[in-house]
């Protein structure tokens, strides 16, 4: 038996605010349905432990890159240095920068996709 446009419309509405009771709106206003509440709860737990886990390892970074810069300037200023040693303590400041501006972009990027999804 076939339906006319009208009913099945109305069997739609039905069905949208029956699903609707069994929802809940998350921090971004999108109605999930109940039974997935607590996977997004999860979700969004994991990528605040990711987030925190980052913002550690980038503050490492930062404290390796300042060590180097230090230690860099120390062996500049002195006469007695061999030129290889200088030349590897440069390579060591430019890794530990390059660290920590690539653990930077991850986390703004990461905040961006927080903040978006």
């Amino acid at each position: 038996m076939l339906s006319t446009p009208g009913e099945q419309t109305s069997r739609f509405k039905e069905r949208y605010v029956r699903n609707m009771s069994g929802s809940f709106a998350d921090s971004r206003g999108t109605f999930v349905p109940t039974e997935f509440q607590e996977m997004v709860d999860v979700a969004h737990c994991a990528l605040d432990e990711q987030l925190e886990r980052l913002q550690r390892r980038y503050a490492s970074a930062s404290r390796a890159a300042s060590k180097a810069k230090f230690e860099l300037e120390l062996l500049e200023g002195r006469e007695d240095v061999p030129a290889h040693l200088l030349a590897q303590a440069q390579r060591q400041k430019a890794a530990a920068e390059t660290r920590s501006t690539e653990l930077l972009r991850v986390i703004d990027a990461l905040e961006d996709r927080m903040e978006n999804a």
